[in-house]
């Protein structure tokens, strides 16, 4: 089964920690897929270092739209790491993208991705206690420069005019399982 990344997903530092296995840049394969577009809207709880209350961190989210490609990569998955990587995404619905919908490669089977589908987990701007951390947005540019220059240009509309104020500093998630399989992952 195959996996579509479109967020720290790209980044193979950040896609390691959700595998047993060691991945190279060539596991994480570029590809285009159409009927989504990226999105910041996808809320989960975190804090901050040095700070003692939570606050919704706003990440990249999908949402279908069918006039719409994107970028992302591709990566075959185990069902164990799939288990793993629904513990990191655990506010993303796990989804699947026909394999028709791949437009720049033949992709041999259908693609599941982590999609934020509950409205209270979806970010509206205006919403108070909001914040991007600038910490995931450098995970995902610092992994673009592993792609080609069509990759990159479809990242560059999400880093302008972010629609919800970024954030310096560190940060863990507050669900102790989620921030355990987004920190560390597989390590015991």
């Amino acid at each position: 089964m195959y996996l579509f990344g479109f967020g720290s997903l790209i980044n193979l530092s950040s896609a390691q920690k959700s595998f047993k296995r060691v991945l190279s840049q060539k596991d994480l394969l570029p590809v285009k897929i159409k009927g989504y577009e990226r999105v910041w809207n996808a809320i989960e709880s975190i804090q901050f270092e040095e700070e003692n209350e939570s606050i919704n961190g706003v990440f990249l989210n999908i949402k279908k739209n069918e006039n719409s490609t994107l970028y992302g990569v591709m990566i075959e998955i185990s069902d164990d790491e799939l288990e793993i990587l629904k513990l990191r995404e655990k506010n993303y619905s796990c989804i699947t993208i026909k394999k028709e919908d791949v437009l720049s490669f033949e992709a041999k089977d259908d693609l599941i991705a982590f999609m934020t589908t509950r409205e209270d987990k979806l970010g509206k701007i205006g919403d108070k206690n909001c914040f991007i951390p600038f910490k995931y947005t450098q995970i995902v540019k610092e992994a673009l420069n592993n792609y080609d220059e069509d990759f990159k240009k479809d990242f560059e509309k999400i880093f302008e005019n972010y629609p919800f104020v970024l954030k310096n500093g560190n940060y863990t998630f507050t669900d102790p399982i989620q921030n355990k399989a987004a920190r560390e992952g597989t390590k015991s």
